[in-house]
C-alpha cells in the first residue's frame, strides 16, 4: 500500500475563500521513503502578515511559482492509488479537495491522520500538535511551517506509529474515513466518485436495475458513503452490500424537495431495504358523503390506507375540533358531521337547505386556506426551484430558468406529488417555516382553485 503523507501551507484556516502557498508531499510504501515532491504555489492573491510570520514564506517568493492547475497533473500522478496522510488529515485533504474542484475535477482519496494514529501508538503524550509530538518521540523537524519539512516529520511519526501497531488498526482508521474502501464488491467505484455534494434523492440499485434503497440527503456523496462505513459488520449490511450494482440520484437543489420526492419514490417503488414508509400509520380523515336521505355529510373515518379524504388531520382530537368549529361558525347540526351525541333534540333542516349551507361553508373554508409558491435554490445556478401550496394542498414541484418565474410556467412545470401522510404534515410547516426560501404569497386570485 502506497501513502501519501502531505502537508500544506495555506492563506488561511479554511478552505472556502483560502489557497494553497505550499505543497509538500512524501509518497511512503510503508516501508522507506520512495518519492518526494514540493512546491511554492501562487493563490492569486497577496499574503496576510501572519502568515509570512508563521512561515517566511513571501510574496516575493510566490511571484514566479506555478497556480495549481500547472501542478496538478503531476499531483494526480502522485497521489493515484495512494492513501492521503496527513497530521490532522481532513485540514490538508479540504484544501487540495477545494482545489481540484475549483479547476472541475474530482478529488477523492482514502485517508488516514497521524495525530489519529499518533494518539493510539503514543498514549500519554503531552501533545499530539506535529512540534511538540516530534519533541515526544524524538523526531527533528528542521524547518517547522514549511511544507515538505512538516510532511516529513509526519512521515517518521507515520514509520515509528506502524511500527507499534496493527496493520487492522490503519485499515481500519481508512476505512472509517473513506467510503470507498468499503464500498458493495459489485458497484463500480466512478460511480460513488461521480456522486455530487449536493441535495437530492439516491437510488441503490440491484443487478436488474431495480431500486433496493431510496433515500434523500443535503449532501449525496457524504450520505451514501454512510451506508458503506456504518455496521459494517453486521448480517443485515454485508447482504445489503452484495445486492448493491448501481447507483442513480436526482438532484433536487433543497432538501425539503428532496424529503418529498423521497417519500413519493419510496411508495413508488416499496424498496426492499426501505422501512419507515411501510409501516402503516393511522390515518384521520374527514370524509365527505351523502347519506340514504340526500344529506351532504362529513364524519371521521380512521384509516391506514390512502383515501380520498376531504381532509386529514394529525389526529382525532384536531379533526374532531375541526368539525365542530364549522358547527358553530356556520350554524350546521353537529348530527350531520358525525358528531352524534350533540343536538339530538333539534330538528334538521331539509336536505336542500343543508346541502346549500355545506356546500357554501366547504367552499369558504376552502378559500382561506393559503395559496402561495416557496422559491428556492435550483439545481444548478441558471435555475430555481418551486414548492406550489394551493389552498392549503401541496401541489408539487418545479425547476424553471431564472427568467421564467410567473405563476403560468410554474404550474406548466409542476411535478404533481401523491397525497401522503408525510407531505400532508408538511403542509403546516412550511406554511410557517421556509429557511432558505423566498414564500411568494397573494396568489389566490392567479392560482385556480381545483
Amino acid at each position: 500500500m502506497l501513502y501519501a503523507i502531505t502537508d500544506i501551507e495555506t492563506t488561511g484556516s479554511h478552505a472556502s475563500g483560502n489557497s494553497i502557498i505550499e505543497i509538500g508531499v512524501v509518497l511512503h510504501d510503508g516501508e522507506k521513503v520512495i518519492r518526494e515532491f514540493e512546491t511554492l504555489l501562487d493563490p492569486g492573491t497577496r499574503l496576510p502578515h501572519f502568515i509570512t510570520s508563521l512561515t517566511g514564506i513571501t510574496d516575493d517568493m510566490l511571484e514566479p511559482a506555478p497556480t495549481f492547475d500547472q501542478v496538478a497533473d503531476e499531483l494526480e500522478e502522485i497521489f493515484e492509488n495512494a492513501v492521503f496522510v496527513a497530521h490532522n488529515v481532513n485540514f490538508d485533504y479540504s484544501f487540495i479537495k477545494a482545489e481540484f474542484n475549483a479547476i472541475g475535477r474530482n478529488f477523492q482519496m482514502p485517508r488516514v491522520c497521524t495525530l489519529r494514529l499518533a494518539r493510539k501508538a503514543f498514549p500519554g503524550a503531552p501533545s499530539y500538535g506535529l512540534n511538540n509530538l516530534c519533541n515526544w518521540v524524538g523526531v527533528v523537524n528542521e524547518t517547522a511551517h514549511r511544507a515538505l519539512s512538516d510532511a516529513k516529520a509526519a512521515a517518521e511519526i507515520f514509520e515509528k506509529s506502524l511500527a507499534l501497531l496493527d496493520e487492522d488498526v490503519v485499515r481500519k482508521m481508512i476505512g472509517r474515513a473513506s467510503g470507498d474502501v468499503f464500498l458493495p464488491p459489485n458497484l463500480d467505484k466512478k460511480e460513488f466518485a461521480d456522486l455530487p455534494e449536493k441535495a437530492g434523492v439516491y437510488y441503490l440499485l440491484n443487478d436488474k436495475g431495480k431500486p433496493i434503497y431510496i433515500g434523500k440527503a443535503k449532501n449525496l456523496k457524504k450520505r451514501v458513503k454512510q451506508h458503506f462505513t456504518t455496521n459494517t459488520d453486521s448480517k443485515r449490511n454485508q447482504a445489503f452490500m452484495k445486492e448493491i450494482y448501481h447507483i442513480s440520484f436526482e438532484l433536487t437543489g433543497t432538501e425539503l424537495i428532496a424529503l418529498l420526492l423521497e417519500d413519493a419514490e419510496i411508495r413508488k417503488h416499496w424498496p426492499a431495504y426501505n422501512s419507515a414508509q411501510k409501516r402503516k400509520t393511522p390515518r384521520v380523515n374527514v370524509v365527505r358523503y351523502f347519506d340514504q336521505q340526500g344529506y351532504d355529510r362529513l364524519a371521521i373515518q380512521e384509516s391506514n390506507k390512502i383515501i380520498a379524504a376531504h381532509k386529514t388531520f394529525p389526529s382525532h382530537y384536531t379533526a374532531r375540533n375541526w368539525l365542530m368549529y364549522i358547527s358553530k361558525e356556520f350554524d350546521i347540526d353537529m348530527r350531520l358531521l358525525g358528531l352524534t351525541m350533540f343536538d339530538i333534540h333539534r330538528e334538521l333542516p331539509t336536505p336542500e337547505i343543508h346541502n346549500r349551507v355545506m356546500d357554501t361553508a366547504l367552499s369558504e373554508l376552502q378559500s382561506r386556506e393559503p395559496s402561495f409558491i416557496l422559491q428556492g435554490e435550483g439545481r444548478s445556478e441558471d435555475e430555481f426551484s418551486a414548492i406550489m401550496v394551493k389552498n392549503g394542498q401541496l401541489k408539487g414541484y418545479a425547476f424553471l430558468p431564472l427568467d421564467e418565474c410567473s405563476v403560468e410556467d410554474i404550474e406548466t412545470s409542476i411535478n404533481v406529488l401523491p397525497s401522503t401522510e408525510v407531505n400532508a404534515s408538511l403542509i403546516a410547516m412550511i406554511t410557517e417555516e421556509h429557511h432558505g426560501y423566498i414564500k411568494i404569497t397573494g396568489l389566490e386570485n392567479s392560482m385556480s382553485a381545483e
